[in-house]
């Protein structure tokens, strides 16, 4: 039975500043100051002063029993006095918020000119000139400090002294949650990341560096941004919006629920080095914490293809148009996720030492959470895809050297191992142990990131590929970051 004196309502913040929002949340308990749980009616009012704004939709959040409201400010003015009620009880307990003048925008140095500034997400970026002058662009992840000069650039700017670079808030967009409660994720509306625009061209230039000699195994790594964040799956749910649980998805960034490799090739800028050369669509379920069904904002992907370990590189055959395919499984629970002896899924910090558990580590602020995929690289010859969209596919029969790893007989075709890594920057005021994958369904009171996977779409040029495994894998070549082998690279 409800006991409005052990009940509580509380709020993310005492202050709000126009069009900005703060958590409204009510923990109906009883007697005993047990959590009532989730058949509860509550109900919100904001009276008495002069304040303005708009009270979102109360929902339930399973990580704490609270109800929870999103409050967004609009009219700054004279604090509002804030009372729940439950049911036909109104509670005792009140708080005041108030709406504020909006602050001026808040601007972080970047670099000095010259320099490349790098930040995490997508931001409004501005040289600025010793007068003052000032010259501001949207970017993601990184720009030169330069007015001129750059593919992915400064444009038209103003002639001027520029000195330095700034960068302001992290851009979000307002995203319905199709599946309120999935996985723990419980807000209505989250704010997700913005993606980036992506280069609208191929992006290739002479190299300025050359591949490694030949040293037994061959690699190739580039870079790729955030493309969108959404609901959808183009190979588990092929046409269907809002059918799947949250993803971020990297490369093209015209990727839809219709996607098809074909399409990807067709159409769409590229948020990977190159541009346009490889519109591949990688993506993995997004991460958030579930205290607040805030998304964790990701930085980048590493995409790596190599030969795998202790494959003989001139077994390696193209990957074939059309392929696509998915690594890792989305119901495991409790454990470390491998295939023949190699970790599929690992976890880990990128600055500090730590343990592949299969969740998602404690890594203290200022550290980056890492989580890496590995595909499997043998194709049976066939099937573009499968009914499981991993059947297709199988990991090598790992050995030791003298002896080489081989593919299985009812997969004969040795592929590129292809290696997807994510990074999620941890800032102050964030704890990943309270992080979990959007696809994890199980209790929250089970660490979160077991169910860690990954997706592959082919959306490569296949001429540019095509030199990555004839000029760098089946030589045994390093090519490094970018480099095509041949005396290109993608930028």
């Amino acid at each position: 039975m409800l006991s409005a004196a052990t009940s509580s309502v509380d709020l993310s913040a005492d202050s709000v500043a126009v069009g900005r929002s703060v958590v409204i949340s009510v923990v109906p308990r009883d007697g005993t100051g047990a959590p009532l749980g989730p058949d509860q009616t509550v109900t919100l009012a904001l009276a008495g002063g002069s304040s303005g704004g708009q009270l979102g939709t109360v929902a339930f959040f399973t990580y704490d029993s609270s109800y929870r409201a999103r409050f967004t400010g609009d009219v700054a003015g004279t604090p509002l006095t804030v009372t729940a009620r439950v049911a036909t009880v109104t509670l005792p307990t009140t708080r005041t918020l108030r709406v504020q003048a909006p602050p001026p925008p808040t601007w972080t140095f970047c670099s000095n000119t010259g320099e490349v500034c790098t930040f995490v997400g997508t931001r409004d970026v501005r040289l600025v000139a010793a007068s003052g002058v000032t010259h501001t662009q949207e970017f993601t992840g990184t720009v030169p400090c330069a007015p001129d000069g750059y593919e992915r650039g400064f444009r038209s700017a103003p002639p001027a002294a520029y000195v330095r670079c700034e960068y302001g808030a992290l851009k979000v967009d307002a995203l319905a949650n199709a599946m309120p409660g999935m996985a723990g994720l419980d807000a209505p509306v989250l704010q997700v990341p913005r993606g980036d625009r992506g280069a609208g061209a191929q992006l290739v230039r002479s190299a300025s560096a050359s591949p490694s000699a030949p040293m037994g195994e061959g690699s190739f790594r580039m870079t790729c941004t955030l493309a969108t964040m959404d609901f959808f799956d183009p190979i588990v749910y092929p046409g269907q919006a809002k059918a799947a649980h949250l993803h971020m998805f990297f490369g093209n960034v015209a990727i839809t629920p219709a996607s098809t490799s074909r399409s990807l090739v067709a159409g769409g800028s590229g948020s990977c080095s190159g541009g346009t050369v490889n519109r591949t669509g990688y993506w993995v379920p997004a991460l958030f914490d579930v205290r607040t069904s805030e998304i964790v904002p990701p930085d980048f992907a590493t995409i790596y293809y190599k030969t795998g370990y202790n494959v003989d590189p001139a077994t390696i055959t193209e990957i074939p148009e059309g392929l696509v395919m998915i690594a890792g499984d989305k119901a495991n629970v409790g454990r470390v996720q491998s295939k023949n002896q190699l970790e599929v899924a690992i976890w880990a910090c990128e600055k500090t030492a730590s343990t592949n558990t299969g969740a998602v580590p404690t890594c203290p602020v200022g550290d980056i959470v890492t989580l890496l995929i590995n595909f499997p690289q043998c194709w049976d010859g066939v099937r573009l895809d499968s009914p499981d969209h991993q059947s297709h596919m199988a990991y090598p029969v790992y050995r030791n050297p003298p002896q080489r790893s081989t593919c299985p007989p009812t997969h004969p075709v040795m592929l590129p191992i292809i290696t997807e890594i994510f990074h999620w920057p941890v800032t102050a005021g964030m704890n990943s142990a309270f992080w979990r994958l959007s696809s994890d369904m199980y209790p929250i009171s089970t660490r979160g990131g077991y169910s860690a996977h990954a997706d592959w779409m082919n959306g490569w040029e296949p001429t540019f590929l095509r030199a990555i495994v004839t000029n760098c894998l089946k030589p045994g070549r390093d090519c490094y970051v970018n480099l095509l082998g041949d005396g290109r690279e993608l930028y």
